[in-house]
């Protein structure tokens, strides 16, 4: 059901999987975590706007995701992950970039929008992590249950509805489509890369961000803080913030036409 893109060996014999259409500026998009978890099923409508918009679109599936590789010896940690966003886009001769980000996604473009600040143009952010303690983060009821189910083992399809009913305000935007692409995944995975999770709190380090930014969420988010928006309002020098009543974690899938709407006015001016 999922399509099946390019695949790019980088260091280490990891493989990665990915999508890469169009032609113009570079713009890479990076997913959340979560059971079943890939780069399509999080933004297979945003990838098709951002491409016809005249923007070449690369989006991989993250370490330990979807049809990329899941090594069971290496703790996944911000530096690690974003090393091997890095060797992708050098094999792929990719200097200069743009970057869309949710939740997990959005906390690894914040550091890789501080770590490689000479190479990263914008930055779009979706309820970014990485701006609170962890501890915060543990106690919203999406992660909870997200940790629960998966560590817990034995994951099948009433729990992945029931993880999947979270994330939206209004679940019954929730397709049986999505479901079934999480269960294609599902399979794939294994429990190292949410046992070993290491994203820091980078609160302090936002003010480093000069990049032009543009972020949102969800009032009703159950993953991610609302709070975090004005952490970046307030310390970031060159931000603006969309906030929308009535949604949860997944604004570029419950506010899609204004997203895609909103990134590609933001990445052409």
């Amino acid at each position: 059901m999922i399509p099946e893109g390019k695949y790019i060996d980088v260091q280490d014999d990891f493989r990665f999987h990915y999508y890469d259409e169009g032609e113009g500026d570079v713009v890479l998009l990076l997913h959340g975590s979560g059971t079943g978890a890939s780069g399509h099923t999080n933004f297979k409508n945003n990838f098709i706007a951002l491409k016809n918009a005249g923007f070449r679109v690369i989006l991989p599936d993250l370490p330990g995701y979807g049809f990329s590789s899941k090594p069971d010896n290496v703790t996944y940690s911000l530096d690690y992950f974003n090393q091997k966003i890095i060797e992708l886009l050098d094999s792929l001769s990719i200097q200069k970039f743009s970057l869309i980000g949710n939740s997990l996604g959005g906390a690894l473009s914040i550091g890789l929008g501080l770590s490689y600040s000479e190479r990263v143009q914008k930055l779009i952010l979706m309820a970014p992590g990485g701006v609170e303690d962890r501890e915060i983060y543990n106690e919203m009821p999406g992660i909870k249950k997200l940790m629960s189910d998966f560590l817990g083992g034995d994951m099948n399809q009433d729990k992945i509805e029931g993880l999947l009913a979270l994330f939206p305000y209004d679940a019954s935007i929730v397709t049986e489509e999505m479901i079934q692409e999480r269960m294609e995944i599902l399979p794939l995975m294994n429990s190292q890369v949410l046992a070993t999770m290491a994203i820091p709190n980078m609160e302090d380090d936002l003010h480093k961000l000069t990049q032009p930014i543009l972020a949102f969420w969800g009032v009703n988010d159950q993953f991610i803080p609302v709070s975090g928006s004005m952490k970046i309002a307030q310390n970031c020098p060159n931000a603006q913030i969309m906030l929308f009543s009535q949604c949860g974690h997944w604004v570029m899938i419950e506010k899609e036409e204004i997203f895609n709407n909103a990134c590609i006015n933001f990445l052409s001016s």
